[in-house]
């Protein structure tokens, strides 16, 4: 009998836990599909760099607990080393570091790890000048909680129910590491 975890009941586990946080179709989508593009990357690099027990790392005879033991910040790290190297656009860089907050705050509440790699990882800077102001320095220094505020409003204006503008500010709060 194989001792390993199916990595499919991964995503669907994962599908549970994001489906009971409200949030919208296409976030799911999207968070499913940064989740395998991360696996495949994961399980690949595992595969080459890694050797389990002396002899190649065994993917399908892991278990969780051993799967997720080799992923460390500098993993995390190196991940988003390979999305920059291979022109991933920014944007979905800091869209799939969120995605991989949001799956491993998931593992931590499945007992799985006790902290999170990929919560000290920094999203990618947007080099779009004319977004908030003129000069870059300008543009670190603008207070997250105004976007979130103004976000907030716009929501509001759409007439979308409570529920649904937290969802949708909770999604930006964690790819804004607040």
């Amino acid at each position: 009998m194989n001792k390993g975890y199916n990595l499919y009941n991964l995503e669907a586990s994962f599908k549970k836990y994001l489906l009971a946080g409200n949030i919208s179709p296409i976030t799911l989508k999207n968070y499913l599909s940064d989740l395998r593009h991360f696996l495949g990357w994961l399980i690949f690099k595992l595969k080459v760099t890694f050797r389990f027990g002396g002899q190649k790392l065994k993917i399908e005879e892991a278990n969780i607990n051993e799967f997720l033991n080799y992923i460390d910040i500098s993993f995390v790290e190196e991940y988003k080393n390979y999305l920059t190297a291979n022109s991933i656009p920014i944007k979905t860089i800091n869209r799939r570091l969120s995605t991989l907050r949001k799956f491993f705050s998931f593992c931590i509440s499945q007992g799985w790890l006790k902290e999170n790699p990929a919560k000290k990882i920094k999203n990618e800077k947007i080099k779009n000048k004319n977004f908030f102001s003129e000069s870059e320095e300008d543009n670190e220094k603008l207070d997250k909680q105004q976007i979130l505020k103004s976000f907030q409003q716009n929501l509001q204006k759409e007439n979308l129910d409570q529920t649904t503008i937290k969802s949708y500010l909770d999604v930006v709060q964690e790819f804004l590491s607040l």
